[in-house]
């Protein structure tokens, strides 16, 4: 943030900001403002370079001397644009470290010396990090050699120094030359790449592999390359057919790797280059020497030290200490047992209903792995607790029972199956439909069901009165008993309540006091709940797509729509309905007669999903676009709105049905964007008696385009005719300024009995502009229609083919189209009409 105050004015916010976006990094006060900032500014913003150094004068910055300014040119733009074109995007800050590849690549694009254009650059306040070496020329090759995927952006940095040795390998692969040679390139670039007498003659295609990361970056030859690095792309080598079958082979593919590394200039990590197969069973997932490997960046599971230890005879601390040499640095804790029995291996791994468990060494599933193991060996909890714990599990002390049944597995399981969470939370408290459910589910006291979950270290487990659950209780509890949705946790909605009431033919308080009796005491209900029984499909009315409606809060118009359509009743009688239920929070204005399309009306663009914010005014195009998506009239929507309580930015008036009718009668078809004309505004000021500037205003209102009217000092009812399509002073309209066809003008001068020319120049008046010649009439109207479709001037053939149409002397056709303006070929034609020929045999 500069030291002096912002500009408040979003323009010049802009203006100071480094990327001119009004955002920061902002320009510094105290120093000059570099002249690219100004070119930068200039072309974004489209001034001149003097416009720009006057404002940042003005909010007191300091600007390039007057000599600078002066020199700034459209290259200075070109030069400092992504595209090198002076326009969109420019360069910004993000660009600036990948500058020197910005110079190459303006070298190749304008055709200009680098170090030239680095000097520009330079003078603009850009100066180009690290070596002042640059070549003379650059070529495509260049181009792919300064970019990490050899395919343009993202450009190589300054800092991506450590990745050049991977870089020039890549590319030796794809340009098939020597990676030294292109190293050396490199340094002529100015970069600064390994020495070429680190690199081999030549490079080989799976090389490309080698030197590509999982992230798809470059591996960096500052470090060593690690174990599992090698392991990842040794699946992706060229001898797919030959891949190790067998430890020996995987450690010979990994040690061939390992030369391979070095002889790239690479240095390897000690786990790599001693690698033996052993090993490559320890970081193997499945402990059998094949992919998929441990994952050096991720936790190694304890469970795995212990069954590599047990099944290799080792001491757990000894497999630690082999997995930190190959490269793996978080390991569990070590254990403080000595060595690992084949008794063990049935303590640390478990299956429950088909699903193993293997606990973490700190993980909130070591007590219900527990009792897993403790039910499937028929050990006693103590005895296996203890041996957990000297292999190294942080079991805790409190909640190991004195014997383990199958039954405290289900009641530590959650009544619906979640393989990310297949039992209840240790450290949360357990909830009351919980409990109620399990009581049901074991055929148990609920009492004795609190009592076992505190026996298994569930200490925070309700207090509940002591009952036998009934399937009646179930139901109160569940939406569809056991195997259904999860029973109610320790919160009763008020819709579960009224559903309650209804099912059992009582009143809400009744119903609450059921789920008391059950011992939930959060049961919601409203300030005045009704008092009397509930009747049937009222759970239906307080039911939401995604649980129950609050009775403290606003009932959303969508939801009571939606009820009202249900139902077939209008929305003010769902509102009473729901005013009855105790629910307070409703939409002010709900009319009493129902509508099946308001849920479309209060969506945008009429489609039923997406709907209209109520505390907000609503747009004036919305009404419209709703009438368009349903065919109905935008008045209607606009009226339905208002009905509904939504805020418009105008008052819809009855007389607005007229003017967003076509024909100004109230009915459809409805003005649409577009298909609107003059005549329709005519029409409609005729009807009700307003100027045509009032109608073009109303539908303004409605988001209909304004259109420039001509200067009228009336209009009549010819008027009218002649700009209705069909001339009959209805729609179809003919649409804003659009030029008529000539069939059109000779139509409506038939129709009305004036000339041609005096409908053409009516036409031109109300903003229709007709070219017609003098010479044309009424008559010429079959001449017009037999002209092809579209035309210019016609060809000698294309005259025939209409003198055949008319049944006319190619002179008298040519003499007729010369009257309507139509373009002829300059030649004699004959005045005799074409015989009549007899008709081709079929």
């Amino acid at each position: 943030m500069p030291k002096t105050p912002l500009p408040d004015d979003p323009a010049s916010r802009a203006l100071v900001s480094a990327d001119l976006t009004g955002e920061a990094p902002w320009l510094d006060p105290d120093r000059p403002v570099p002249a690219h900032h100004v070119v930068r500014a200039a072309g974004q913003r489209r001034l001149d370079h003097a416009d720009v150094a006057a404002r940042l004068t003005g909010l007191g910055y300091r600007v390039p001397p007057p000599e600078l300014l002066a020199s700034l040119s459209d290259d200075d733009a070109k030069l400092l644009t992504r595209d090198l074109d002076g326009r969109p995007p420019w360069l910004t800050t993000a660009d600036f470290p990948y500058l020197r590849a910005h110079v190459l690549r303006a070298a190749r694009g304008l055709r200009r010396p680098p170090a030239e254009l680095a000097d520009r650059l330079a003078v603009l306040g850009l100066v180009l990090p690290g070596s002042d070496r640059l070549p003379e020329t650059v070529d495509d090759d260049d181009l792919k050699l300064i970019s990490p995927r050899l395919s343009g952006r993202p450009w190589l940095r300054e800092e991506d120094a450590p990745r050049l040795r991977s870089l020039a390998i890549l590319a030796a692969v794809q340009l098939k030359r020597p990676p030294g040679e292109l190293a050396d390139r490199l340094a002529e670039l100015g970069y600064r790449p390994p020495s070429p007498d680190t690199f081999p003659d030549r490079v080989e295609d799976d090389d490309r592999h080698l030197v590509l990361k999982k992230s798809g970056f470059l591996l960096a030859d500052t470090e060593p390359v690690p174990l599992g690095h090698a392991l990842r792309v040794l699946p992706s080598l060229r001898h797919r057919t030959d891949a190790p079958r067998t430890p020996q082979e995987s450690a010979a593919a990994v040690a061939a790797l390992g030369e391979r590394f070095t002889a790239l200039g690479f240095r390897v990590e000690p786990g790599l280059a001693e690698t033996g197969p052993d090993d490559l069973v320890l970081v193997s997932e499945g402990l059998d020497g094949q992919a998929p490997w441990l994952d050096a960046g991720q936790p190694v599971p304890l469970h795995h030290v212990l069954r590599f230890a047990q099944a290799h005879g080792r001491a757990p601390h000894e497999v630690l200490a082999r997995l930190r040499d190959l490269g793996h640095r978080r390991l569990p804790d070590a254990p403080p047992a000595g060595s690992v029995t084949a008794e063990d291996l049935d303590l640390i791994e478990g299956v429950w209903q088909g699903r193993t468990t293997r606990p973490g060494q700190h993980g909130p599933d070591l007590l219900p792995h527990l009792l897993v193991v403790c039910v499937g060996t028929g050990r006693a909890p103590a005895e296996a607790a203890d041996r957990l714990r000297r292999l190294g599990y942080a079991l805790p002390a409190r909640g190991v029972p004195a014997e383990a049944r199958e039954s405290d597995l289900r009641l530590i399981s959650p009544p619906v199956s979640d393989a990310a969470a297949p039992w209840i939370s240790w450290a949360e408290p357990v909830p009351v439909g919980h409990v109620l459910y399990r009581a049901h589910s074991e055929g148990m006291n609920v009492a004795a069901v609190v009592t076992r979950l505190r026996e298994l270290g569930h200490h925070r487990v309700p207090e509940l009165p002591d009952r036998v659950l009934t399937d009646d209780d179930l139901r109160l509890i569940t939406d569809q008993g056991e195997g259904g949705p999860a029973p109610l946790a320790d919160t009763v909605p008020y819709g579960r309540v009224v559903r309650a009431a209804e099912e059992a033919g009582t009143g809400v308080l009744e119903a609450a006091e059921r789920y008391r009796e059950l011992g939930y005491t959060d049961v919601v209900l409203p300030d005045d709940p009704p008092a009397g029984p509930v009747g049937a499909g009222t759970a239906a009315l307080v039911r939401t797509d995604t649980g129950w409606l609050d009775p403290d809060a606003l009932v959303p118009l969508r939801h009571i729509l939606r009820r009202a359509q249900a139902t077939g009743t209008g929305p003010a009688e769902i509102g009473r309905r729901l005013r009855a239920l105790g629910y307070r929070h409703l939409p002010g204005a709900l009319p009493e007669e129902p509508r099946p399309d308001d849920l479309k009306i209060i969506s945008q663009y009429g489609l039923g999903k997406e709907f209209l914010d109520p505390g907000r005014p609503v747009d004036r195009a919305h009404p419209r676009d709703v009438a368009h998506q349903l065919g109905i009239s935008a008045y209607e929507v606009a009226s339905r709105l208002v009905a509904l309580g939504h805020r418009l930015p105008f008052v819809p008036l009855p007389e607005d049905a007229l003017i967003l009718s076509q024909n100004a009668d109230g009915d459809a078809p409805w003005v649409r964007p577009g298909d609107a004309g003059l005549g329709h505004v005519l029409r409609a000021a005729q009807v009700l008696g307003r100027t045509p500037a009032e109608i073009d205003e109303r539908l303004r209102e409605y988001a209909f385009a304004q259109h420039t009217l001509p200067e009228l000092d009336g209009f009549d009812d010819l008027d009218v005719l002649v700009l209705s399509q069909g001339l009959d002073g209805r729609a179809p309209w003919l649409p804003w300024g659009r030029t008529p066809a000539v069939e059109h003008v000779l139509r409506a001068a038939r129709a009305t009995g004036h000339s041609p020319a005096s409908v053409a120049e009516r036409l031109t008046r109300l903003g229709h502009a007709v070219e017609l010649p003098v010479t044309a009439d009424a008559d010429d109207l079959e001449v017009a229609l037999a002209l092809p479709k579209p035309h210019g001037p016609l060809k000698l053939e294309e005259v025939l083919t209409v003198a055949g149409r008319l049944g006319l002397s190619p002179a008298e056709t040519a003499r007729r189209l010369t009257a309507l303006g139509v373009g002829t070929p300059d030649v004699t034609y004959p005045d005799r009409r074409p015989a009549p020929t007899r008709p081709r045999r079929p």
